[in-house]
Protein backbone atom coordinates (compact mmCIF):
# COMPACT_ATOMS: atom_id res chain seq x y z
CA UNK A 1 0.00 0.00 0.00
CA UNK A 2 1.57 3.75 -0.89
CA UNK A 3 1.59 6.78 0.84
CA UNK A 4 -1.88 7.77 -0.85
CA UNK A 5 -3.79 4.86 -0.16
CA UNK A 6 -2.68 5.57 3.32
CA UNK A 7 -3.56 8.82 3.86
CA UNK A 8 -7.31 7.95 2.04
CA UNK A 9 -7.43 4.59 4.73
CA UNK A 10 -6.71 6.99 7.29
CA UNK A 11 -9.58 9.61 5.72
CA UNK A 12 -11.91 7.14 5.16
CA UNK A 13 -11.46 5.16 8.57
CA UNK A 14 -11.94 8.30 10.64
CA UNK A 15 -14.55 9.12 8.38
CA UNK A 16 -16.61 6.30 8.82
CA UNK A 17 -16.59 6.30 12.77
CA UNK A 18 -17.14 9.66 12.49
CA UNK A 19 -20.39 8.97 10.36
CA UNK A 20 -21.64 6.16 12.66
CA UNK A 21 -21.82 8.26 15.39
CA UNK A 22 -23.67 11.23 14.31
CA UNK A 23 -27.23 9.63 15.49
CA UNK A 24 -25.63 9.08 18.88
CA UNK A 25 -24.90 12.73 19.75
CA UNK A 26 -26.11 15.92 18.13
CA UNK A 27 -24.38 17.62 20.50
CA UNK A 28 -21.04 16.70 19.27
CA UNK A 29 -22.16 18.30 15.82
CA UNK A 30 -22.66 21.27 17.46
CA UNK A 31 -19.39 21.32 19.25
CA UNK A 32 -18.10 20.34 15.97
CA UNK A 33 -19.38 23.86 14.07
CA UNK A 34 -19.67 26.01 17.05
CA UNK A 35 -16.24 25.94 18.70
CA UNK A 36 -14.60 26.11 15.46
CA UNK A 37 -12.31 29.03 14.78
CA UNK A 38 -11.91 31.19 11.03
CA UNK A 39 -8.43 33.25 11.32
CA UNK A 40 -7.31 35.79 8.76
CA UNK A 41 -3.66 36.75 7.53
CA UNK A 42 -2.83 39.91 5.97
CA UNK A 43 0.72 39.87 4.98
CA UNK A 44 2.55 42.41 2.88
CA UNK A 45 6.61 41.57 2.38
CA UNK A 46 9.24 43.68 0.03
CA UNK A 47 12.83 41.70 -0.64
CA UNK A 48 15.81 43.06 -1.83
CA UNK A 49 19.26 41.35 -2.61
CA UNK A 50 21.68 42.66 -4.99
CA UNK A 51 23.48 40.03 -5.22
CA UNK A 52 25.82 39.34 -8.25
CA UNK A 53 27.33 36.11 -7.60
CA UNK A 54 25.73 34.65 -10.83
CA UNK A 55 25.96 37.67 -12.79
CA UNK A 56 27.95 35.18 -15.36
CA UNK A 57 24.77 33.00 -15.60
CA UNK A 58 22.72 36.44 -16.37
CA UNK A 59 20.92 36.80 -12.93
CA UNK A 60 20.99 39.86 -11.68
CA UNK A 61 20.20 41.68 -8.29
CA UNK A 62 16.53 40.72 -6.88
CA UNK A 63 13.45 42.80 -6.51
CA UNK A 64 9.70 41.44 -5.31
CA UNK A 65 6.75 42.96 -3.45
CA UNK A 66 3.94 41.23 -2.80
CA UNK A 67 0.86 40.81 -1.16
CA UNK A 68 -0.77 38.30 0.83
CA UNK A 69 -4.37 36.99 2.20
CA UNK A 70 -3.97 33.62 3.91
CA UNK A 71 -7.13 32.46 5.60
CA UNK A 72 -7.07 29.35 8.44
CA UNK A 73 -10.35 27.38 9.32
CA UNK A 74 -10.04 24.81 12.19
CA UNK A 75 -13.11 23.13 13.61
CA UNK A 76 -14.03 22.38 16.69
CA UNK A 77 -14.36 18.52 18.18
CA UNK A 78 -16.76 15.76 16.85
CA UNK A 79 -17.07 13.33 19.83
CA UNK A 80 -13.92 14.92 21.32
CA UNK A 81 -11.63 13.00 19.04
CA UNK A 82 -12.33 14.62 15.18
CA UNK A 83 -11.58 17.22 13.57
CA UNK A 84 -11.22 19.43 9.98
CA UNK A 85 -8.55 21.68 9.36
CA UNK A 86 -8.23 23.86 5.68
CA UNK A 87 -5.93 26.93 5.02
CA UNK A 88 -6.13 28.83 1.68
CA UNK A 89 -3.81 31.35 0.23
CA UNK A 90 -3.94 33.98 -2.16
CA UNK A 91 -0.95 35.97 -3.01
CA UNK A 92 -0.91 38.94 -5.11
CA UNK A 93 2.01 40.24 -6.96
CA UNK A 94 3.01 44.21 -6.57
CA UNK A 95 6.37 44.65 -8.36
CA UNK A 96 9.06 42.22 -9.41
CA UNK A 97 12.27 42.59 -11.75
CA UNK A 98 13.95 40.27 -14.04
CA UNK A 99 15.49 38.27 -11.45
CA UNK A 100 12.41 38.04 -9.40
CA UNK A 101 12.32 34.16 -8.74
CA UNK A 102 15.37 33.76 -6.08
CA UNK A 103 13.28 35.11 -3.47
CA UNK A 104 10.20 33.17 -3.68
CA UNK A 105 7.71 35.13 -2.94
CA UNK A 106 5.45 35.13 -6.67
CA UNK A 107 4.66 32.44 -8.82
CA UNK A 108 7.34 32.37 -11.63
CA UNK A 109 5.59 30.87 -14.89
CA UNK A 110 8.19 30.63 -17.79
CA UNK A 111 10.02 33.61 -16.27
CA UNK A 112 6.75 35.85 -15.51
CA UNK A 113 6.15 37.23 -12.03
CA UNK A 114 2.29 36.15 -11.08
CA UNK A 115 0.18 36.33 -8.48
CA UNK A 116 -1.20 32.56 -7.23
CA UNK A 117 -4.03 31.04 -4.72
CA UNK A 118 -4.52 27.72 -3.77
CA UNK A 119 -5.55 25.27 -0.80
CA UNK A 120 -3.02 25.07 1.10
CA UNK A 121 -3.99 22.76 3.71
CA UNK A 122 -6.87 20.66 3.87
CA UNK A 123 -6.65 17.72 6.62
CA UNK A 124 -8.42 15.56 9.17
CA UNK A 125 -7.12 15.16 12.43
CA UNK A 126 -8.09 13.06 15.67
CA UNK A 127 -6.63 12.70 19.09
CA UNK A 128 -6.82 10.49 22.57
CA UNK A 129 -5.54 10.78 25.65
CA UNK A 130 -4.85 13.69 27.95
CA UNK A 131 -1.88 16.39 28.13
CA UNK A 132 0.39 14.41 29.43
CA UNK A 133 -0.55 10.88 27.43
CA UNK A 134 -2.14 11.45 24.27
CA UNK A 135 -1.83 10.15 20.44
CA UNK A 136 -2.27 12.66 17.89
CA UNK A 137 -2.80 11.98 13.89
CA UNK A 138 -3.47 14.00 10.86
CA UNK A 139 -4.07 12.95 6.93
CA UNK A 140 -4.23 14.79 4.09
CA UNK A 141 -2.35 18.21 3.08
CA UNK A 142 -0.53 20.10 6.40
CA UNK A 143 2.34 22.09 7.52
CA UNK A 144 5.21 20.12 9.30
CA UNK A 145 6.65 22.77 10.46
CA UNK A 146 10.38 21.51 11.41
CA UNK A 147 9.19 18.08 11.94
CA UNK A 148 11.75 15.85 12.38
CA UNK A 149 13.60 15.72 8.22
CA UNK A 150 10.80 18.06 6.81
CA UNK A 151 10.16 21.69 7.39
CA UNK A 152 7.85 24.20 5.88
CA UNK A 153 8.65 28.12 5.81
CA UNK A 154 6.67 31.28 7.39
CA UNK A 155 9.06 34.27 6.15
CA UNK A 156 7.41 34.12 2.69
CA UNK A 157 4.16 35.41 1.25
CA UNK A 158 2.54 32.24 1.57
CA UNK A 159 3.50 28.91 3.29
CA UNK A 160 4.27 25.57 1.72
CA UNK A 161 2.49 22.28 2.77
CA UNK A 162 2.92 18.56 1.93
CA UNK A 163 0.80 15.84 1.43
CA UNK A 164 0.80 13.23 3.52
CA UNK A 165 -0.11 11.60 7.02
CA UNK A 166 1.95 12.49 10.20
CA UNK A 167 1.23 11.30 14.02
CA UNK A 168 2.46 12.45 17.72
CA UNK A 169 2.54 10.90 21.09
CA UNK A 170 3.37 11.79 23.95
CA UNK A 171 4.26 9.92 27.49
CA UNK A 172 5.01 11.63 30.29
CA UNK A 173 8.66 13.17 29.40
CA UNK A 174 9.09 11.67 25.65
CA UNK A 175 7.66 13.06 22.31
CA UNK A 176 7.62 10.56 19.29
CA UNK A 177 6.82 11.60 15.97
CA UNK A 178 6.31 10.08 12.48
CA UNK A 179 5.57 11.01 9.04
CA UNK A 180 5.14 9.36 5.97
CA UNK A 181 4.77 12.10 2.74
CA UNK A 182 4.79 11.82 -0.87
CA UNK A 183 3.70 15.37 -2.53
CA UNK A 184 4.82 19.07 -1.69
CA UNK A 185 3.36 22.62 -2.63
CA UNK A 186 6.45 25.07 -2.95
CA UNK A 187 5.74 28.65 -0.86
CA UNK A 188 6.00 30.62 -4.45
CA UNK A 189 3.44 28.18 -6.40
CA UNK A 190 0.06 26.89 -6.66
CA UNK A 191 1.62 22.94 -8.07
CA UNK A 192 1.33 20.23 -5.82
CA UNK A 193 4.29 18.44 -7.17
CA UNK A 194 5.70 15.07 -6.42
CA UNK A 195 9.11 14.32 -5.35
CA UNK A 196 12.13 13.59 -7.41
CA UNK A 197 15.62 12.83 -7.95
CA UNK A 198 17.79 15.84 -8.48
CA UNK A 199 19.37 15.06 -11.70
CA UNK A 200 17.74 12.13 -13.58
CA UNK A 201 14.35 13.37 -12.06
CA UNK A 202 12.78 10.08 -11.26
CA UNK A 203 10.02 10.32 -9.24
CA UNK A 204 10.39 9.32 -5.24
CA UNK A 205 7.68 7.37 -4.01
CA UNK A 206 7.77 8.71 -0.66
CA UNK A 207 9.37 10.74 2.24
CA UNK A 208 9.60 8.83 5.68
CA UNK A 209 10.62 10.69 8.48
CA UNK A 210 10.37 10.49 12.66
CA UNK A 211 12.15 11.87 15.74
CA UNK A 212 12.14 10.83 19.27
CA UNK A 213 12.80 14.09 22.30
CA UNK A 214 13.14 14.47 25.55
CA UNK A 215 11.98 17.16 27.26
CA UNK A 216 12.65 16.77 30.91
CA UNK A 217 11.04 20.70 31.62
CA UNK A 218 10.95 23.90 29.57
CA UNK A 219 13.96 24.92 27.82
CA UNK A 220 15.58 21.41 27.87
CA UNK A 221 15.92 18.92 25.17
CA UNK A 222 17.26 16.78 23.31
CA UNK A 223 15.95 14.92 19.82
CA UNK A 224 16.71 12.03 17.99
CA UNK A 225 16.41 12.73 14.33
CA UNK A 226 15.66 9.88 11.32
CA UNK A 227 14.53 10.56 7.74
CA UNK A 228 14.67 8.70 3.85
CA UNK A 229 13.85 9.76 1.00
CA UNK A 230 13.02 6.26 -0.48
CA UNK A 231 16.41 5.04 -1.86
CA UNK A 232 17.99 7.76 -2.53
CA UNK A 233 18.89 10.13 0.42
CA UNK A 234 19.19 9.53 4.21
CA UNK A 235 19.71 11.18 7.19
CA UNK A 236 20.17 11.01 10.74
CA UNK A 237 21.05 13.15 13.57
CA UNK A 238 21.06 14.69 17.60
CA UNK A 239 19.34 18.67 18.33
CA UNK A 240 19.80 19.64 21.71
CA UNK A 241 18.78 22.87 23.77
CA UNK A 242 19.59 23.35 27.32
CA UNK A 243 18.99 26.43 29.61
CA UNK A 244 20.90 26.21 32.53
CA UNK A 245 19.69 29.32 35.24
CA UNK A 246 23.22 30.86 36.55
CA UNK A 247 21.36 33.46 38.86
CA UNK A 248 17.81 34.27 39.57
CA UNK A 249 17.46 37.15 36.16
CA UNK A 250 20.71 35.18 34.06
CA UNK A 251 20.66 31.88 32.31
CA UNK A 252 23.37 30.17 30.35
CA UNK A 253 22.00 29.14 26.85
CA UNK A 254 23.70 25.72 24.62
CA UNK A 255 22.43 24.87 21.69
CA UNK A 256 23.82 22.24 19.28
CA UNK A 257 23.02 19.71 15.95
CA UNK A 258 25.02 17.20 14.57
CA UNK A 259 23.55 15.83 11.21
CA UNK A 260 24.55 12.79 8.74
CA UNK A 261 23.52 12.35 5.12
CA UNK A 262 24.27 8.95 3.10
CA UNK A 263 23.82 8.75 -0.35
CA UNK A 264 21.38 5.76 -1.34
CA UNK A 265 21.30 3.48 -4.22
CA UNK A 266 19.51 6.05 -6.55
CA UNK A 267 21.91 8.78 -5.06
CA UNK A 268 23.51 10.76 -7.67
CA UNK A 269 25.92 13.20 -6.23
CA UNK A 270 24.20 15.79 -8.47
CA UNK A 271 24.17 18.34 -5.53
CA UNK A 272 26.01 18.99 -2.67
CA UNK A 273 28.43 15.29 -2.12
CA UNK A 274 29.32 12.56 -3.82
CA UNK A 275 28.69 9.89 -0.62
CA UNK A 276 27.88 11.25 2.52
CA UNK A 277 28.10 14.44 4.41
CA UNK A 278 28.46 15.98 8.17
CA UNK A 279 27.31 19.09 9.66
CA UNK A 280 28.28 20.13 13.54
CA UNK A 281 26.82 22.91 14.98
CA UNK A 282 27.52 24.14 18.70
CA UNK A 283 25.85 27.60 20.44
CA UNK A 284 26.88 29.13 23.98
CA UNK A 285 24.73 32.50 25.01
CA UNK A 286 23.54 34.69 27.60
CA UNK A 287 19.83 35.58 28.30
CA UNK A 288 18.16 37.51 31.18
CA UNK A 289 14.83 39.23 30.83
CA UNK A 290 15.27 41.61 28.19
CA UNK A 291 19.35 40.68 26.69
CA UNK A 292 20.56 38.00 24.87
CA UNK A 293 23.74 37.47 22.73
CA UNK A 294 25.92 34.60 22.42
CA UNK A 295 28.46 32.87 20.11
CA UNK A 296 27.95 30.25 17.96
CA UNK A 297 30.58 27.46 15.77
CA UNK A 298 30.22 25.07 12.85
CA UNK A 299 32.23 22.75 10.79
CA UNK A 300 30.80 20.55 7.62
CA UNK A 301 32.50 18.03 5.73
CA UNK A 302 30.72 17.41 2.46
CA UNK A 303 33.21 16.46 -0.33
CA UNK A 304 32.23 16.44 -3.85
CA UNK A 305 34.17 15.43 -6.89
CA UNK A 306 35.10 18.47 -9.31
CA UNK A 307 33.08 21.18 -7.39
CA UNK A 308 32.97 22.72 -3.80
CA UNK A 309 30.85 20.43 -1.97
CA UNK A 310 27.88 20.95 0.34
CA UNK A 311 25.72 19.80 2.74
CA UNK A 312 22.44 19.38 0.90
CA UNK A 313 19.94 19.60 3.63
CA UNK A 314 16.82 19.15 1.38
CA UNK A 315 15.56 15.31 0.56
CA UNK A 316 15.18 15.47 -3.15
CA UNK A 317 13.38 18.17 -5.60
CA UNK A 318 10.15 19.34 -4.67
CA UNK A 319 10.88 19.20 -0.87
CA UNK A 320 12.03 21.48 2.29
CA UNK A 321 14.15 19.92 4.60
CA UNK A 322 14.59 20.80 8.52
CA UNK A 323 17.98 22.27 9.31
CA UNK A 324 18.24 23.91 12.91
CA UNK A 325 21.86 25.05 12.21
CA UNK A 326 23.09 29.09 12.36
CA UNK A 327 24.95 28.32 9.08
CA UNK A 328 21.66 28.67 7.27
CA UNK A 329 22.10 32.54 7.56
CA UNK A 330 20.30 35.34 5.85
CA UNK A 331 22.28 35.76 2.95
CA UNK A 332 25.33 33.37 2.73
CA UNK A 333 25.00 29.13 3.55
CA UNK A 334 27.96 28.09 5.84
CA UNK A 335 27.64 24.86 4.89
CA UNK A 336 30.60 24.28 2.11
CA UNK A 337 33.32 21.20 2.25
CA UNK A 338 36.01 22.40 4.65
CA UNK A 339 34.21 25.24 6.34
CA UNK A 340 34.26 26.83 9.85
CA UNK A 341 31.95 28.91 10.51
CA UNK A 342 31.93 31.55 13.45
CA UNK A 343 28.59 33.41 14.24
CA UNK A 344 28.12 36.30 16.86
CA UNK A 345 24.74 37.73 17.64
CA UNK A 346 23.18 39.56 20.32
CA UNK A 347 19.23 41.42 20.77
CA UNK A 348 17.73 43.51 23.56
CA UNK A 349 13.85 44.02 24.28
CA UNK A 350 13.72 48.28 24.05
CA UNK A 351 10.33 47.25 25.51
CA UNK A 352 7.00 44.56 25.10
CA UNK A 353 6.71 46.14 22.15
CA UNK A 354 10.34 46.68 20.28
CA UNK A 355 13.24 44.21 19.67
CA UNK A 356 16.09 44.40 18.02
CA UNK A 357 19.85 42.92 17.38
CA UNK A 358 22.64 42.55 15.50
CA UNK A 359 24.51 39.56 13.96
CA UNK A 360 27.52 38.65 12.53
CA UNK A 361 28.95 35.55 10.68
CA UNK A 362 32.50 34.97 9.07
CA UNK A 363 33.32 31.18 7.06
CA UNK A 364 36.48 30.00 6.20
CA UNK A 365 38.69 26.53 5.62
CA UNK A 366 36.69 25.96 2.16
CA UNK A 367 39.33 25.09 -1.03
CA UNK A 368 38.32 25.07 -4.42
CA UNK A 369 41.15 23.80 -6.91
CA UNK A 370 44.02 24.45 -4.62
CA UNK A 371 42.15 28.37 -3.82
CA UNK A 372 41.08 29.19 -0.59
CA UNK A 373 37.85 30.89 0.03
CA UNK A 374 36.24 32.75 2.25
CA UNK A 375 32.86 34.70 3.37
CA UNK A 376 30.81 36.76 5.46
CA UNK A 377 28.17 38.59 6.19
CA UNK A 378 26.91 41.26 9.19
CA UNK A 379 23.60 43.21 9.78
CA UNK A 380 20.48 44.04 12.25
CA UNK A 381 16.69 44.02 12.45
CA UNK A 382 13.92 45.62 14.35
CA UNK A 383 10.52 44.40 14.95
CA UNK A 384 7.52 45.85 16.34
CA UNK A 385 4.26 44.00 17.67
CA UNK A 386 2.05 46.88 19.45
CA UNK A 387 -0.12 45.80 22.40
CA UNK A 388 -2.86 47.88 21.05
CA UNK A 389 -3.10 46.06 18.15
CA UNK A 390 -2.93 42.12 19.01
CA UNK A 391 -2.12 39.89 15.85
CA UNK A 392 0.17 43.30 14.12
CA UNK A 393 4.08 43.16 13.80
CA UNK A 394 6.44 44.65 11.22
CA UNK A 395 9.53 43.27 10.98
CA UNK A 396 12.55 45.23 8.90
CA UNK A 397 15.72 44.01 8.40
CA UNK A 398 19.43 44.75 6.83
CA UNK A 399 22.51 43.53 5.86
CA UNK A 400 25.44 43.23 3.29
CA UNK A 401 27.32 39.94 2.44
CA UNK A 402 30.46 39.12 0.62
CA UNK A 403 31.21 35.47 -1.12
CA UNK A 404 32.23 34.28 -4.59
CA UNK A 405 30.87 34.22 -7.75
CA UNK A 406 29.79 30.97 -9.85
CA UNK A 407 29.89 30.03 -13.30
CA UNK A 408 27.59 27.05 -13.96
CA UNK A 409 27.12 26.34 -10.72
CA UNK A 410 31.23 26.52 -9.76
CA UNK A 411 32.97 29.13 -8.03
CA UNK A 412 35.12 31.58 -10.37
CA UNK A 413 38.29 31.51 -10.63
CA UNK A 414 40.68 34.37 -11.86
CA UNK A 415 42.35 33.84 -15.13
CA UNK A 416 45.90 33.04 -12.99
CA UNK A 417 43.81 30.26 -11.02
CA UNK A 418 45.65 31.58 -7.99
CA UNK A 419 42.09 33.03 -6.59
CA UNK A 420 38.51 33.98 -7.06
CA UNK A 421 35.87 36.70 -7.97
CA UNK A 422 34.09 37.96 -4.94
CA UNK A 423 30.38 38.98 -5.11
CA UNK A 424 29.06 41.35 -2.78
CA UNK A 425 25.25 42.21 -1.99
CA UNK A 426 23.21 43.76 0.12
CA UNK A 427 19.71 42.05 1.36
CA UNK A 428 16.94 43.59 3.15
CA UNK A 429 13.40 42.63 4.06
CA UNK A 430 10.53 44.53 5.14
CA UNK A 431 7.45 42.76 6.37
CA UNK A 432 3.91 43.83 8.10
CA UNK A 433 2.10 40.90 9.13
CA UNK A 434 -1.65 41.46 10.47
CA UNK A 435 -3.58 38.55 11.93
CA UNK A 436 -6.75 38.49 13.44
CA UNK A 437 -9.87 36.23 14.09
CA UNK A 438 -12.96 36.32 12.59
CA UNK A 439 -14.89 33.96 15.04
Amino acid sequence: MNVKQLNWAMVLLISGFALSGIQANASDEEGFFQQSHLDLTLKNIWMVNTNNAFAEDDIGPQNVWAQALLVDYRSGWFQEWLGLDASWYGVSKLHANRSFAGRDLVRDHHGHAEGFQKLGQLYLRTQWGDKQHFLKMKGGWQQLNKFAVLNVTHSRAAPSSWQGISGEARYQQFYLRGAVVNQFSERDEPEKRHIRTLKSNKRIDYIATGDLTWQPQKGRAVTLVAGESKDYLRREGIETAWTQPLTAELNLLLRGVWYRNSGLSEWEGARGFDHHAEHLYGLAGLQNDRVEGGFGWSKTRAHLSNNLGRFYWHMGKNTRGAFNSKADGPGNDYVNDGEQMFYLYGQYQLSPEWLTGIYGYYGNGMRYQGVSLHEYEFGGFVSWAPESLHGLTLLAALGPSTSWKYTHGKPTLTVDGEGYHHSRSVGSVVSIEYKFGLF
